[in-house]
């Protein structure tokens, strides 16, 4: 029976997955235990199933108990506002006193809601279990359990072990090299040129010497409606004072590290270059004063992981978007408290950035018609801000010189 059991928990986890698409959470082979996990709009649900039985009422309760408790440490990892748990136990006997009770939904109150329904299947009363269950995970499938010879119900269980230990070491796999996609490269670079640039500012006058920063390119309005454009790109590599450039370049560092590693070389130089340029743009929109800094850029490669997370949604809640969203707002609620903060850079390089990254897209995906979008968004923007920023600074010009 011990082995039926066994085999019974892998089929029926194997039909889930095959015919009603879940994927597979967690999986403990020792204990013969699954979780498994579908996730649509914004209800996750979650099935759980483990070989195990118990004698009594109350160990099953305290099961479910620290059921919950696990469920807490990996509300990370499920997300979702709208969950509900699907807790199957598989044994061959039923407890000997009356559980029908913790048969009725079970409500956990945390920061979002979860809802926990029991069921326990034995030999007994498998079908009728199995019916409940697969009403309530509206499946749209039926199953049917087609038991092997009794000699070949071990090799059956093993086939299925090493079928979902493969399914989940390819799919750590896939995680690994989309995160390894390429290598640090650019990244390097420009730390290089910001650095050699900040020491020729000072060399030259002084990085925070205004005449200094004009010769070398930082954003000055009035020279750029005269045709001087360039300076858009060229600001980029300029930083006023030491402690902008301390600051810029560790966000660069750690922030361009892991961009560059899921996007490539070139997909990451594309996305920062139309990040700062958007930045730029944006800011001699709207911002007056002389400016420079990598800031609009690096806030692009924000806009980036904010666009890998859309296409990655699981992956990306999973690893790094809770703490990148809380270091944005930081960032962000920082810069509109300091008012020498230029939040014109700021946003249109988030903005640019999420733009440009989906104008090249994610490695190995690609999608033509948002990325043609993308793309004429981009163009439309930049051209309407800049054409915006020329009247504005020309009409500013002409009441500061009349």
């Amino acid at each position: 029976m011990y082995l039926e059991e066994q085999f019974y928990l892998y089929h029926f986890a194997d039909h889930l997955i095959q015919h009603e698409h879940f994927k597979v959470l967690h999986f403990n082979i020792q204990k013969n235990e699954l979780w498994l996990m579908k996730r649509k709009w914004r209800q996750t649900k979650i099935v759980r199933l483990i070989q195990q039985g118990f004698d009594w009422k109350n160990h099953l309760k305290n099961d479910i108990a620290s059921l919950f408790n696990r469920i807490h440490h990996l509300e990370r990892h499920i997300g979702g506002r709208n969950v509900e748990i699907y807790n199957v136990y598989i044994s061959r006997l039923e407890p000997v006193d009356d559980w029908e009770s913790l048969k009725q939904p079970i409500q956990l109150k945390s920061r979002y809601p979860l809802k926990m329904n029991v069921f326990y299947i034995t030999w007994d009363n498998r079908r009728r279990e199995e019916k409940r269950l697969l009403e309530q995970i509206q499946a749209k499938t039926e199953y049917e359990l087609s038991l092997p010879q009794p000699e070949k119900l071990e090799s059956a269980v093993l086939q299925y072990k090493y079928k979902l230990q493969h399914a989940i070491y390819n799919r750590n796999k896939q995680v690994q090299q989309i995160f390894s996609y390429g290598r640090p490269i650019v990244t390097y670079v420009l730390l290089y040129i910001n650095i050699v640039m900040f020491f020729l500012l000072e060399w030259f006058g002084g990085s925070t010497n205004t005449e200094t920063l004009v010769m070398f390119g930082a954003k000055y309005n009035p020279a750029i409606i005269n045709g001087e454009w360039w300076r858009i790109v060229t600001s980029m590599f300029l930083h006023i004072g030491f402690v902008h450039l301390i600051m810029n370049m560790i966000a660069l560092y750690y922030l361009g590290i892991v961009v560059e590693r899921i996007f490539g070389s070139l997909r990451f130089t594309i996305i920062y270059f139309l990040a700062g340029i958007s930045g730029g743009i944006t800011s001699f929109a709207f911002n007056q004063h002389i400016a420079a800094g990598a800031s609009g850029a690096l806030f692009g490669l924000f806009g980036a992981l904010l666009f890998f997370g859309t296409v990655y949604k699981d992956l990306f809640r999973q690893t790094m978007g809770p703490n990148l969203l809380i270091i944005l707002m930081i960032n962000l609620v920082f810069g509109f408290i300091v008012p020498q903060i230029d939040m014109g850079a700021h946003l249109g390089g988030l903005i640019g950035g999420y733009i440009a990254s989906a104008i090249v897209f994610v490695p190995k995906r690609s999608q033509i018609v948002v990325q043609i979008g993308a793309f004429l968004i981009y163009l439309l923007a930049m051209m309407s801000l800049a054409f915006f920023g020329y009247l504005v600074n020309l009409q500013w010009m002409r009441d500061m010189f009349l």
